[in-house]
C-alpha cells in the first residue's frame, strides 16, 4: 500500500523526477503504522467483540478506531513534513491530494478488513451450525434405535410365552437362543448402519427361534447377490420385517406363512403372503420407526406395498 501510494503522488506531481528516497520510506512507514495499528486493535476486540454475536458493535469500535488512529498518523506526518520536504516546502494543493489519496487507501484496507473479518466468522458459524445439526441427527437416530429394544423384547417374550403353553423344552431352546441374539441386538445399537452380509448372519439365528415354534408353519425363501454383501442398512432391519409378519399373519401347517427375501437393483426386498389374524395387538413402532431411521440415513425412501395377497416391502442398500 505504501509503495503504490508513493508510486501515485510521484506520477501526479513529480512526473519525471528521480524517487525521492526519504518520501518513499516515509510512505511505507506510515502505511505500515496505520494498517499494523488497526489490525492489532480488530485482534485485541476479537475475543470479547466477535463478528457473529456483536456485528454491530465491531463494526463501530474497528471505525472509529480507525478514524482516530489514521488522524494520529496525520498528525506524525505532518510533524515529520519538513524532514521530507528537504527545504522544498510541497504546495498545498499536493499535500491535501495526497491525504485524500491516504483516507482512500486506509478506507481501501478496513473494508477489506471488515470483508474478511466477516467471512472467517461466517464460516465459524457455519461449521457451529453444521456441528450441531450432526449432532441432533446422531441423538435423534440413537432415539429411534433406544425404541427398538423394548419392541424387540416385547415381542419375543409374547413368543417365548406361546411356546411355553405347548412345549416347555422348546421354550427352553427358545430362551437360550433368545439370549445370544438379544447380545447381538443391544452390541448392533453402537452403529448406525450395518453390512448386509452381518445382518444376514443374525436373521438367519434370529430365523431359528421362529422355525422352532412354527415349524412347517413358516417358510423362508432368500437369495442375496454377494455383490450387496458389503453394502449397508440400519441394523435389525430384516429381522424387524419378519417379526411384523410372524406377529400379524397366521403361520400354520395348514396355513403357512411363505416369505421371500432377495437383493434387486440395490435394494433388499421382503415379501410375504397375507393371511392376517384376527386379533393382534401392536405397538405400531416396527415400520415407523424403520422409515424415521432411513431418513436420518439417506435421501432414499423405503417402499411399503401391500395389496389382497402380498406385503412387500424394499428397503435401500447403502453403498459406503
Amino acid at each position: 500500500m505504501g509503495t503504490v501510494f508513493y508510486a501515485v503522488l510521484l506520477a501526479i506531481f513529480y512526473s519525471g523526477q528521480p524517487i525521492e528516497w526519504k518520501g518513499y520510506l516515509f510512505s511505507l512507514w506510515l502505511f505500515i503504522f496505520i494498517s499494523e495499528g488497526i489490525f492489532a486493535f480488530n485482534k485485541l476486540i476479537a475475543c470479547k467483540h466477535p463478528w457473529h454475536t456483536h456485528t454491530r458493535g465491531r463494526v463501530l469500535f474497528l471505525l472509529s478506531f480507525s478514524i482516530i488512529w489514521f488522524l494520529l498518523a496525520i498528525m506524525m506526518a505532518h510533524y515529520f513534513k519538513p524532514w521530507i520536504e528537504s527545504g522544498e516546502p510541497m504546495a498545498p494543493v499536493a499535500y491535501n491530494v495526497s491525504l485524500i489519496i491516504a483516507i482512500l487507501f486506509v478506507t481501501i484496507y478496513v473494508v477489506l478488513l471488515f470483508a474478511y473479518n466477516y467471512h472467517q466468522s461466517l464460516s465459524v458459524v457455519m461449521l457451529e451450525v453444521e456441528r450441531l445439526q450432526q449432532d441432533k441427527l446422531k441423538q435423534d437416530y440413537r432415539a429411534l434405535q433406544d425404541q427398538i429394544n423394548p419392541h424387540f423384547l416385547f415381542n419375543n417374550l409374547s413368543t417365548l410365552i406361546a411356546i411355553i403353553r405347548h412345549d416347555k423344552e422348546a421354550a427352553i431352546r427358545f430362551a437360550i437362543n433368545f439370549s445370544d441374539v438379544y447380545r447381538y441386538v443391544l452390541e448392533s445399537n453402537k452403529h448406525r448402519s450395518i453390512k448386509l452380509i452381518d445382518e444376514l448372519k443374525f436373521l438367519k439365528a434370529y430365523g431359528a427361534l421362529h422355525q422352532e415354534r412354527l415349524k412347517e408353519g413358516l417358510v423362508v425363501e432368500h437369495h442375496f447377490d454377494e455383490e450387496y454383501y458389503n453394502w449397508h442398512l440400519p441394523p435389525l432391519s430384516m429381522q424387524l420385517l419378519l417379526e411384523n409378519a410372524v406377529k400379524h399373519n397366521v403361520a400354520t401347517k395348514a396355513s403357512p406363512l411363505k416369505m421371500k427375501m432377495y437383493t434387486k437393483d440395490g435394494k433388499v426386498v421382503v415379501s410375504n403372503n397375507i393371511n392376517a389374524k384376527t386379533t393382534t395387538y401392536s405397538t405400531n413402532t416396527g415400520l415407523s420407526n424403520l422409515r424415521e431411521r432411513y431418513k436420518l440415513l439417506t435421501n432414499k425412501e423405503v417402499v411399503i406395498i401391500k395389496n389382497g395377497n402380498e406385503f412387500r416391502v424394499e428397503l435401500p442398500l447403502i453403498k459406503q
